[in-house]
């Protein structure tokens, strides 16, 4: 198909150096801004030179700091023009302008830009690497409404941003984590050959709790955002038809925080479970949910590759996901976890039932889905595959250049 999928680096790490571009970090704590964070972290153990460049959108935050090892740089953004309701957006377009400062300013200190997610980011970060012949490679997680392409067309975080989005989609290398994603980027027009599959990566070292027996009450968790999207509205409504059918106690629990929540809380109440199910909040380490839970559910309507599902697997919990893209990356239905219908309640309810009164099932899941992390989603395997790609597209701007006759 011209897609490439690149192999895992087994030989001498490159010399290379990576500066990483993400709108968004540290404060803000979401899906792609914990896969930046982690894959520079993982980079940096192998040797490769790498730096995250975001926005400073948050009072207080400093201007450069040390996260994990990892050296971030905040550039001004004016605060979003500090919660003035009709101006925030502007701070986009000084985004754009102080990254693309920050980009020249530090040329000789970086070989590829690797951007996190197509944005107005992305656009400047093409237009610097044109100037300065950098390779530029850009992650997409979702498709779709929800993907980054929708976005940018219908200006939905900036204006103007549908202007950008021609130049955006100029990139070097596109990573695309499912399928969905790969057929969005060809219909907009990129070329397969620009199109590489990677995936998220997870840590793999601890080791997975226990399938003996069912907690008092058996627990189902739930980790991410509270959005729309995510499905929440289902799993509550499978919850409570899941209540109705169980012998034993269970209780549901939801990590996380987003607009969503106001609706789950009417949804409990108004179904009658509000006493089982417990809205956690946003917890910064869920290593505790994880050990503490039973069965992991995500019933998403729209998920580019969930870290939230990744790191349960890697725990060692059975999963109930809904079917699409980017839970059927990860999750084969009867193989390493069940998959249900988007938007089905009760298949969602059945789902969850037969795992928390089949124990061999329970146990068979958890341990084949544990066991597909390991070998494919690893962050040593991950960070591999990255320096790969880094390396072949250093060496074909390199050939380029030696054909042209140019001299760096």
């Amino acid at each position: 198909m011209g897609m490439t999928t690149m192999p895992a680096n087994h030989g001498t790490t490159p010399d290379v150096r990576v500066l990483m571009v993400v709108r968004l970090f540290h404060p803000w704590i979401g899906g792609t801004e914990r896969q930046a964070h982690k894959l520079a972290a993982a980079l940096l153990d192998r040797g490769v030179d790498t730096t995250v460049v975001t926005g400073r959108w948050f009072r207080g935050t400093a201007r450069d700091e040390v996260l994990d090892g990892v050296p971030v740089h905040r550039n001004h953004t004016l605060w979003e023009f500090f919660g003035i309701r009709g101006l925030r957006k502007f701070g986009g377009y000084l985004y754009m302008v102080t990254l693309l400062w920050y980009l020249w300013r530090r040329r000789e200190h970086y070989d590829v830009i690797h951007v996190h997610g197509l944005n107005y980011h992305t656009f400047a970060a093409v237009l610097a690497g044109r100037r300065l012949g950098k390779p530029v490679i850009a992650k997409l997680a979702n498709s779709g409404r929800a993907s980054d392409i929708a976005k940018m067309r219908e200006d939905r975080q900036l204006a103007l941003a549908h202007r950008m989005l021609p130049t955006a989609l100029t990139c070097d290398r596109f990573v695309a984590l499912n399928p969905a994603v790969v057929s969005e980027l060809s219909a907009a027009g990129v070329p397969r050959e620009r199109i590489v599959t990677l995936t998220n990566g997870v840590e793999t070292g601890r080791a997975p709790r226990s399938h003996d027996a069912l907690g008092d009450p058996a627990r189902i968790l739930y980790v991410g955002r509270l959005h729309p999207q995510k499905g929440l509205d289902t799993l509550v409504q499978a919850f409570a038809l899941l209540r109705a059918r169980l012998p034993q106690p269970v209780a549901l629990r939801l990590v996380g925080e987003g607009p969503a929540e106001r609706e789950v809380r009417r949804l409990v109440h108004e179904l009658g479970v509000a006493d089982l199910v417990d809205l956690a909040g946003r917890h910064e380490d869920v290593t505790p949910d994880l050990d503490d839970a039973d069965v992991f559910a995500l019933p998403s309507r729209v998920e580019g590759l969930s870290n939230a599902l990744l790191e349960a697997l890697a725990a060692g919990l059975p999963a109930v996901v809904s079917d699409i893209p980017g839970n059927r990356t990860v999750v084969a239905d009867g193989r390493t976890g069940l998959v249900v219908p988007v938007d089905d309640a009760e298949a969602l309810a059945s789902a969850l039932e037969r795992l928390l009164t089949d124990h061999r099932l329970r146990t068979r899941l958890a341990t084949a889905g544990r066991r597909a992390v390991e070998q494919g989603y690893g962050f040593d395997t991950v960070a591999a595959q990255y320096i790969d790609l880094y390396a072949s597209l250093l060496a074909t701007r390199d050939r380029h250049a030696t054909v042209g006759g140019i001299t760096r």
